[in-house]
């Protein structure tokens, strides 16, 4: 009995050691998978993001904007081809080539993400023929945002109260394009978020529960400067069968229709094609499970994340502005407009995922980011895939 025991004892053994084995090299496998700069922090990464709440082509090659002496403007130009800016700033090159040491497997995760997105997340907007069996679709712009713009360097501006903290106005204003979110001004906040704005991108609760005052204002310039581009809209029939889509729950295309009717002389605007939002969610979903970087969440992607996948579409490189904070963030602000509103403890968007997305596909070094609160990303056209 003894020496059966001792043999069942031996046998048991040697299978946990084997059990072992195999679990501690898929494991390792799985690591060896994980961006490298990331593997030892994610953690400390993790409890440091969820303690902050931020919230045809023209081409006119190597002239900078201070340059033109045509005074392009993007008003106006829903029907107009607008206009194209090429050639990389030395800015630019010198962030993207000398300013990180990073592990190969770190620039292949972030080839393999952007390659992913470029395949998975076409952008596009709803044009007129699209929707030619509405008869509300003469608001509607002929073509698609995608085949009229093209820039080289973009501005993407949060509405973080951070940007308080820093004087970026002309930095970002020096950029191709700027874009900026909801109702976020720019009268009084110069210094720190700078004066241009050529997209605005608003969600569908705008304006019947957020900025109506300045939606309808005549005097208000918050919605006629620059190009007006609408998230997610479902309001409108579209597609190949201009098949009928959900109801609008905000009745904001009713509004557009008001607002074009109201201020004929604007632009057009520009509203995305009906499944972005949910190819977006798709993606974001595919990295967190894949990476297991984030935590899956039940929350909708954010306004500001719909924006950083569109200017990555139609830029060569992107500047994102305190979406993903600088540690200079320890405000219980929200918005940088906004000295009353404070941080919500129930979240409508998945903030914090957000934010470990948009820093793994970042060019900038993570310490760089927790002192400036900037991301520069290459953009969809930069990256050619197999």
């Amino acid at each position: 009995m003894t020496k059966r025991t001792l043999l069942f004892f031996v046998t048991g053994l040697c299978v946990c050691i084997m059990v072992y084995g195999i679990l501690s090299s898929t494991l390792l496998a799985r690591i060896m998978h994980m961006p490298c700069r990331i593997v030892n922090d994610v953690q400390q990464q993790l409890q440091m993001v969820r303690n902050i709440t931020p919230e045809p082509l023209l081409s006119d090659q190597g002239v900078n904007r201070s340059q033109r002496s045509d005074g392009v403007d993007l008003v106006g130009t829903s029907e107009k081809v607008l206009s194209n800016r090429t050639g990389i700033r030395p800015s630019d090159a010198d962030t993207v080539f000398n300013s990180r040491e990073e592990m190969p497997c770190v620039s292949d995760l972030r080839e393999e993400l952007l390659c992913a997105l470029k395949k998975n997340v076409p952008f596009s907007t709803i044009t007129r023929k699209q929707a030619s069996r509405d008869v509300r679709n003469v608001v509607l712009p002929e073509e698609s945002l995608e085949k009229l713009a093209h820039f080289n360097s973009c501005a993407v501006v949060s509405s973080s109260h951070a940007l308080r903290l820093h004087t970026y106005g002309q930095e970002i204003d020096s950029h191709d394009a700027v874009l900026r979110f909801n109702c976020a001004p720019t009268h009084t906040f110069e210094k720190f978020v700078g004066n241009r704005t050529d997209f605005r991108m608003i969600n569908t609760l705008i304006p019947i529960r957020r900025c109506r005052e300045e939606f309808w204002s005549k005097n208000s310039t918050m919605f006629t400067h620059g190009i007006l581009v609408i998230r997610n809209m479902d309001g409108i029939k579209s597609g190949p069968r201009d098949e009928d889509l959900k109801k609008d729950t905000y009745l904001a295309f009713a509004n557009v229709m008001t607002f074009r009717k109201t201020y004929p002389n604007r632009s057009l605007p520009f509203i995305h094609r009906p499944k972005f939002g949910q190819d977006i969610a798709t993606e974001f979903a595919r990295f967190c499970n894949s990476t297991r970087l984030c935590e899956k969440t039940k929350f909708s992607p954010s306004t500001g994340l719909f924006g950083v996948v569109m200017m990555l579409h139609l830029c060569d490189w992107v500047h994102v502005y305190e979406l993903v904070p600088s540690k200079k963030n320890n405000a219980n602000l929200v918005y940088y407009y906004d000295e009353t509103a404070v941080r919500s403890s129930q979240d409508r968007h998945s903030y914090y995922e957000e934010q470990i997305y948009v820093k793994t596909l970042s060019l900038t070094p993570d310490k760089d980011i927790d002192d400036t609160g900037v991301v520069l990303l290459q953009g969809l056209s930069q990256i050619h895939c197999g």
